[in-house]
């Protein structure tokens, strides 16, 4: 009887302890337009964006105060089938839509990752959180573009949208706008996709865009690429801001950034 009392006071208290709790599982995506690239009508210019690697460094993954450890590097691009790549899943509280909060920051040769270790290597070389490898194509029109971005934004309040309940499990989808990099103003709340003015840095028409040539691209003069007061007059600068802003939740959750 004293074990049988025993058992079930243990039984009651472990489940006392998982109550009120659900599973949210967390995964990295870049959605289709990393996955198999931008295609013409998304750009005002009609130029079309596919991408050779589309790599990020995540971290400081958080959900509601619940903290899923380390760094993980992947890369975007590799095909899917819309599951995105598995970070791994985090018990939180349950019963409203759990706030997810998450960062890009520089790799690390800690990083959990199945990319190529040159490429990490690279990315740690150049203190970057994002890289991306890619061609632009407009009819006979041909450039590439490889850029390591040294970007820190950090992504809060991101509303996953659907509450989370006890002992079910909900999905974390940390989502990546590849699209922002070809945004042509700071502040719309519709700016357009476009590459005419990254294709005109390529100076010395070799087709391959580069960031020294990104950095020599002034803004001045352009009807476009407005920058709102902010201290930014080249082209590199103008997308190392838009970068900062590819960071959403489950598609098109909203996240604030800090």
């Amino acid at each position: 009887m004293k074990r049988l009392a025993i058992a079930s006071l243990l039984l009651c208290a472990c489940d006392d302890a998982s109550a009120g709790e659900g599973t949210l599982r967390v995964s990295a995506w870049g959605e289709g337009f990393i996955e198999e690239g931008i295609p013409a009508e998304v750009f005002v210019d009609g130029w079309s964006v596919t991408f050779d690697a589309f790599v990020v460094s995540l971290d400081a993954v958080d959900a509601e105060g619940v903290s899923l450890p380390g760094t993980y590097v992947f890369d975007l691009s590799q095909p899917s089938a819309g599951a995105g790549q598995e970070l791994g899943p985090l018990r939180v509280p349950a019963g409203q839509p759990p706030a997810v909060s998450w960062s890009l920051s520089a790799a690390t040769g800690e990083a959990v990752t199945d990319v190529d270790g040159k490429v990490l290597d690279a990315m740690i070389g150049a203190g970057a959180s994002l890289w991306t490898r890619g061609v632009a194509t407009r009819g006979d029109e041909v450039k590439t573009f490889d850029w390591a971005l040294d970007i820190t934004p950090r992504y809060v309040d991101c509303d996953t949208g659907v509450p989370l309940m006890q002992g079910e499990t909900a999905d974390a989808v940390l989502t990546v706008h590849a699209d922002h990099l070809f945004y042509d103003d700071l502040d719309s709340e519709d700016p357009g996709v476009a590459f005419d003015l990254i294709a005109a840095a390529d100076a010395d028409g070799d087709g391959a865009i580069t960031v020294a040539e990104l950095q020599a691209q002034s803004l001045s003069g352009q009807a476009r690429y407005q920058v709102g007061g902010r201290d930014i007059d080249n082209l590199h600068g103008f997308i190392l801001a838009q970068a900062r802003t590819v960071g959403h939740i489950n598609g098109e959750g909203h996240c604030e950034i800090e």
